[in-house]
């Protein structure tokens, strides 16, 4: 079959088309011919050695994913012809074999049912981002009706995702983006308000969207600088749920306001879920996905063999996920 793997840490570039075997499964796994997958930026930080826990090279990274069972052990809750989806908070693509490949043995803990009105490319983007933003807004956040939340970075897959679960889930949205035409779609998309975030007014231009419902809750995705930004637009008693470094590894905060505002600041990852977590907030994320008549956002999909070019996509910013295409 054939393999995207990086044999040494380092620049994308690292990561080259390999032929090699089908994998075989081992306990608690079943084997998936993979459709689709879709690239996360946490893909190229593996690639560069900048993730913990990494498989050892030669490696196949690929988080997201879907497909159709073609094998499954005794005793499994699927069977051979199953339409499924990678929920993508295990360990695929992280210490085991990912999905860039045209076969990945999944552990099936970590997989759930295709959503029965979503295509392979829609279940293969929406997983992982859509499980990230629930974590972030939820599981997390604690968001409840009728609070106000900012999404920083909001036009990238996690972003996105987020913006649409919130107002779902009836909150007033805030959304920040560089670009006009992202901040359209955007809007488009269910925000209240799209905001430029390289704005000299930012956090007047925020405070006058909140209006009277000050911004309770952030999903931080760009990190550096706006992460300042980010405790100065909040309210007293703001949550800041920090999922993304985009714009820098490292942010300065003001340590003073943090206590006069009583801001809570909180790292989270999608790899925090227990997979049945993950399961049970998969079924409330595709419900509202479907009662809403939404499906996630796809930028582009390339096919199999670029990879490399995907990737370069992906670094420019689109609007929403990158999909390649599996299957020959």
């Amino acid at each position: 079959m054939r393999t995207w793997r990086f044999h040494k840490a380092g620049a994308i570039a690292n990561l080259v088309m390999d032929e090699v075997a089908v994998p075989r499964i081992g306990q608690g796994e079943v084997l998936v011919a993979l459709e689709y997958a879709a690239l996360n930026p946490a893909d190229r930080y593996l690639v560069q050695g900048q993730y913990p826990r990494a498989g050892a090279p030669p490696f196949t990274p690929g988080r997201d994913g879907a497909g159709i069972i073609v094998e499954a052990g005794q005793g499994s809750r699927f069977k051979t012809g199953d339409k499924v989806c990678v929920l993508g908070g295990g360990l695929t693509g992280v210490s085991l074999p990912g999905t860039f490949a045209g076969y990945c043995p999944v552990p099936e803990a970590w997989l759930a049912a295709l959503p029965s009105d979503w295509t392979f490319k829609q279940a293969a983007a929406g997983a992982l981002t859509s499980l990230t933003a629930w974590r972030a807004l939820v599981v997390c956040g604690n968001l409840q009706p009728g609070e106000t939340v900012l999404v920083t970075g909001a036009s990238g897959g996690v972003g996105v995702a987020a913006v649409f679960l919130a107002k779902a889930l009836g909150a007033q949205v805030i959304a920040l983006s560089r670009s006009e035409e992202k901040r359209q779609q955007l809007i488009a998309l269910g925000a209240d308000a799209a905001i430029d975030s390289e704005s000299p007014t930012l956090e007047k231009e925020v405070r006058a969207a909140a209006g009277d419902r000050p911004v309770s809750l952030v999903v931080e995705m760009l990190g550096g600088p706006y992460l300042e930004k980010s405790v100065r637009m909040a309210a007293p008693e703001g949550r800041i749920m920090v999922v993304g470094l985009l714009a820098d590894l490292k942010a300065t905060v003001t340590i003073g306001l943090l206590i006069h505002k009583n801001i809570r600041i909180e790292g989270m990852s999608v790899n925090n879920f227990k997979a049945e977590e993950a399961r049970a907030a998969w079924t409330k994320i595709v419900d509202l996905y479907q009662r809403n008549h939404h499906c996630p956002v796809i930028s582009e999909v390339f096919p199999f063999e670029q990879v490399q070019a995907a990737f370069a996509h992906l670094q420019a910013g689109p609007m929403g996920k990158v999909v390649v295409r599996c299957k020959r």
